[in-house]
């Protein structure tokens, strides 16, 4: 019989973030129960989510979280469920899932995943923030911290972050969701529509190359609020561009299979915002697809420059331009990296392992029953 533990998301099952869900998939030993303070979508079928905002007690959320107070009914509900661990997602989970932790005397293991180890908000000393003011207490206490890149772990080490409590631990991708289509002469983008998706750079790059883009199709996935801008400047530029919108996780594997290039642009955002390990290059290279991407945060890490695809540095669309004009130019070449690409992510970012490989990190710490 799997032994339960409490996975504390705190906007649980938000639709971009079916990656926390996904990282249980190969775990045959630990059952996770979700919890947090509210359910953005409804669990799965199978799944099991509490939320905690009918446990609070009289001081309510603002009770749970600013002062960490754990209510008697919230305590004696969870300890139901018999867990062996507390796994949080997000620094700012990690800080409201610690007193509880405490209070129940559960290890507590962190998953951190970019912004929340890099923005400016969350790396500065403030009594006013709730993570803030708990970070030092977190890092000390937690019995394992989980990074998502070297790039993140080399962030939370600068910040002061304990180098032997952390591990890297990939995100994977499934792999038999992911697999590669017949491919078409199309340029992919997939996220979001903000600064540090770097969006911006890949229109620009596209405008600064679009008479070499002949027979090419591109196709850029997503919203946010850079989009309408963006747009225009595309139109202004005469250039047909495809903009579905939003598409449903459920189908993002057909977009991948016919794509010949995916681009991920990333950068640093002002506000410090980063990636940890982009999950839409793990897809794209399961799927085939070769990469044109930026030297950011934990790419490098997945992409290998003139191998599985190329790498510049962040903003420059110059650059970037330039590499898809190549790889537009030579398909044969970048056909081959989509190859190579799909063999690496099978050896070191297959969901399958990487979830297995979590399972075993997150029992070296569990409580025994």
């Amino acid at each position: 019989m799997k032994r339960q533990f409490l996975v504390f998301a705190d906007k649980m099952f938000a639709r971009s973030e079916g990656f926390i869900l996904n990282s249980y998939k190969s775990f045959d030993q630990l059952q996770p129960v979700f919890i947090g303070s509210e359910l953005r979508e409804q669990p799965p079928a199978g799944v099991k989510a509490i939320a905690l905002n009918k446990l609070y007690g009289p001081l309510s959320e603002t009770g749970f979280k600013q002062l960490g107070v754990v209510s008697a009914r919230l305590k004696a509900r969870l300890e139901e469920e018999r867990p062996v661990l507390i796994h949080a997602h997000f620094g700012k989970s990690a800080a409201y899932a610690l007193p509880l932790a405490r209070e129940m005397g559960l290890p507590l293991v962190v998953t951190y995943h970019g912004g929340d180890a890099t923005k400016t908000a969350n790396t500065r000393n403030s009594a006013l923030r709730i993570y803030n003011r708990r970070r030092a207490d977190l890092w000390r206490e937690a019995a394992l911290i989980l990074p998502v890149s070297e790039f993140i772990k080399g962030e939370l080490a600068a910040a002061g972050c304990p180098p032997e409590k952390m591990v890297v631990n990939y995100n994977g991708a499934d792999a038999s969701r992911f697999v590669p289509g017949e491919k078409q002469k199309l340029i992919l983008f997939a996220g979001r529509w903000v600064e540090k998706k770097g969006v911006d750079t890949l229109v620009s790059a596209l405008i600064a190359v679009r008479e070499k883009l002949g027979g090419w199709r591109v196709r850029l996935v997503g919203d946010g609020d850079l989009k309408p801008q963006l747009e225009a400047r595309l139109k202004a530029a005469g250039m047909d561009v495809e903009l579905p919108g939003w598409v449903q996780p459920a189908d993002m594997p057909r977009e991948y299979a016919e794509a010949m290039i995916v681009c991920v642009p990333s950068r640093r955002a002002s506000t410090g915002d980063a990636e940890g390990l982009p999950t839409v290059c793990v897809e794209a290279m399961l799927s085939g697809c070769a990469i044109a991407a930026t030297r950011h945060a934990g790419i490098p890490e997945c992409v290998r420059d003139g191998e599985t695809g190329w790498l510049v540095a962040e903003g420059d669309h110059a650059a970037l331009g330039e590499r898809l004009a190549h790889m537009t130019g030579d398909v044969a070449a970048t056909c081959a990296m989509g190859d190579k690409g799909r063999e690496l992510a099978l050896k070191d970012f297959n969901l399958e392992r990487q979830s297995a490989r979590l399972q075993d990190l997150l029992l070296g710490v569990a409580k025994k029953r």
